[in-house]
């Protein structure tokens, strides 16, 4: 679920991050006018989708978000933030990392929320975000050493402080967006992954700590009509799954008619419901209101979602700010990712079922120049023969 207050950030042209493979807390970007590509002889990318996860969609852009090895040193990132515990602090405090979280690299592509909403008869604990709830932590088994980005929503009495990152990439029309993730700690607390638009326009993972740990919604919104009734076809709870406490890889593919949610690349939901027509961008957040869906966490209580990486690949329309209304004087705002209306796809890469995580591999160039994408759509044309292939 999400506010009517979220407000727009600022409009900035989101380079691709990616996080050093190396064990370093740098950043490497690129100087592009166009996302970077962990393989630069792709020109787009095919994933399996739809009924049965057989049918091939084809996307023209690529990104990969790596949180696994940033530190140098073993106990680098041991030490939690201290609990947010006073509102009027909470949105000016720092994030866990400043030379991670403070850097040019990072808010190229990615911005900590930190707007509010107060207490209502439906919400009864009043919510803020803080950039003190986003930090790196850091797995010290020695045989899977790994660090990991956290989001993380404590109550603290008469107030929930809390968590979102927003992806600056705000034009994305259709995406398959992947994460590997875990929920961990009380009840009372809903971690998100979506995308967004507005409330009319948002496709969910939800993870609520409230539920068993195998159950997780599958949601298109709005999840109510004009009258605040439920909408049936709206949120799918899905049960006897994998279990969010442990390490599974989350999935959305929202393509044009059809939204299928994936787990571990099995496909477990699916929906024709409301499927989001505006161009959107990616959410992440951890919180909670005291309202019905998030529940009432106890106060001192504390959860976090924890992200390993994020994977996307999708198309674009319009500007990279969206439908904002930017500085006309800020030349970075004025910055078209689609400006190439047309462009052949070439060289066709998938993204799943490769060697290594995060390097898309080359399918085919034979036949590829068969494929055009549109300034929306991506259209697919006489490429069975090469689907085969995979």
């Amino acid at each position: 679920m999400t506010s009517s207050l979220r407000p727009l950030v600022a409009a900035l042209w989101p380079i691709a991050l990616l996080l050093s493979p190396a064990l370093s807390a740098e950043y490497v970007s690129a100087d592009s006018s166009t996302p970077l590509q962990n393989n630069g002889n792709c020109s787009c990318y095919v994933v399996k989708s739809g009924d049965n996860s057989e049918t091939p969609s084809y996307f023209q852009y690529y990104r990969f978000f790596d949180f696994r090895n940033l530190a140098d040193r073993a106990g680098q990132y041991d030490k939690v933030p201290a609990v947010v515990d006073d509102w009027d602090d909470a949105p000016n405090l720092d994030a866990g990392e400043a030379n991670i979280f403070n850097s040019d690299a990072w808010n190229k592509d990615w911005n900590i929320q930190t707007w509010s909403k107060n207490a209502s008869d439906d919400f009864p604990v009043r919510m803020v975000n803080s950039p003190a709830n986003v930090y790196l932590q850091q797995n010290n088994d020695s045989n899977n050493p790994f660090t990991y980005l956290s989001l993380r929503t404590t109550r603290g009495g008469d107030f929930q402080s809390a968590a979102e990152i927003e992806n600056l990439q705000k034009n994305v029309k259709h995406v398959s967006m992947r994460m590997s993730a875990r929920v961990v700690g009380d009840k009372g607390a809903v971690a998100g992954f979506f995308t967004f638009y507005d409330d009319d326009n948002e496709s969910d993972i939800e993870i609520l700590t409230s539920d068993p740990a195998d159950v997780i919604r599958y949601t298109n919104q709005p999840s109510v009509d004009k009258d605040g009734n439920e909408v049936a076809a709206s949120s799918q709870r899905k049960a006897k799954l994998p279990t969010w406490d442990e390490w599974q890889t989350h999935r959305i593919d929202w393509l044009d008619k059809n939204s299928y949610w994936f787990l571990n690349q099995k496909q477990v939901a699916a929906s024709s419901y409301s499927v989001p027509r505006k161009p959107s961008f990616l959410v992440l957040n951890m919180w909670s209101d005291g309202g019905s869906w998030s529940g009432n966490m106890t106060d001192g209580g504390s959860a976090e979602f924890q992200i390993q990486w994020i994977e996307m690949t999708f198309n674009t329309s319009g500007k990279v700010e969206g439908s904002t209304s930017p500085n006309p004087n800020d030349k970075r705002s004025v910055e078209l990712l689609g400006k190439r209306k047309e462009e052949n796809c070439k060289v066709v890469c998938k993204i799943d079922d490769v060697k290594e995580l995060g390097t898309p591999e080359i399918v085919s160039s034979s036949m590829a120049a068969q494929v055009t994408f549109s300034w929306t759509v991506v259209a697919a044309i006489g490429l069975t023969s090469l689907w085969v292939a995979l």
